[in-house]
């Protein structure tokens, strides 16, 4: 499907990839498939124009229907925080804010040699297995986390995931006032100082494409501020 109407926009959204972008419902910043109005030139990631498509929805471990609503204004279940705008159901008083929606069933982690599950209970009731198993900080036990039921692992959703779980590394970053294209890497030697915080380079970072140009800053100096604290909630 090439082209999708949104409420919101006059002209149809079309379908683009390979850009670095902020999803306007999710808020996420992916570079997967998106929808992007050529008018107003905002972009919604291909989860959300799913997931907003009308109809009833299912979720993690939920046995009733989940149906959108706009105007909702509480506390998602899966995280605590509250939202404006999220996923419900009639029968019951379930409900997902955009994120906890979108999250993946199954996640790598090097903590763990098997896969995680997104878990939305836990069952172990020792309170001493109501930690994350890679911060080492509490868990709330009534928040999603991620576990591996062979190793009886369990960790935040944030601590697999990490703040931008939807960026892939080696894409192009343009949306800067650096006048080269800027590409995404995570240094793993050799760390350069931030141009702008001036601090080493050691996480996600956007490093100048041309080589003779030794500009690299870190993606959360880029980043607006307002949305890193969006996106980094803790379970």
């Amino acid at each position: 499907m090439k082209n999708v109407w949104h409420e919101l926009c006059r002209e149809p959204l079309a379908l683009i990839s390979d850009k670095v972008f902020e999803c306007a419902k999710c808020r996420h910043i992916s570079n997967t498939f998106a929808y992007e109005c050529s008018e107003c030139e905002s972009k919604r990631c291909l989860r959300c124009v799913i997931a907003l498509t009308p109809g009833a929805r299912t979720s993690l471990r939920h046995e009733h229907p989940l149906f959108f609503y706009k105007d909702y204004h509480g506390r998602c279940d899966a995280c605590g925080n509250l939202t404006l705008g999220a996923f419900c159901c009639k029968d019951c008083n379930f409900v997902l804010h955009f994120g906890c929606f979108s999250l993946p069933i199954t996640a790598h982690h090097k903590c763990d040699e098997h896969l995680l599950s997104l878990t939305a209970h836990n069952d172990n009731k020792y309170s001493e297995s109501h930690y994350c198993d890679i911060c080492e900080e509490s868990r709330d036990t009534n928040r999603w986390f991620y576990h591996c039921a062979i190793c009886d692992t369990s960790v935040h959703v944030n601590c697999v995931l990490g703040k931008y779980p939807f960026l892939k590394l080696g894409s192009i970053f343009e949306e800067t006032d650096h006048p080269h294209p800027l590409t995404i890497v995570k240094k793993k030697y050799y760390y350069l100082d931030c141009n702008k915080c001036g601090k080493p380079c050691e996480d996600l970072s956007l490093e100048c494409s041309k080589l003779e140009c030794k500009y690299i800053v870190h993606l959360d100096c880029v980043v607006h501020y307002t949305l890193r604290c969006f996106l980094w909630w803790r379970m």
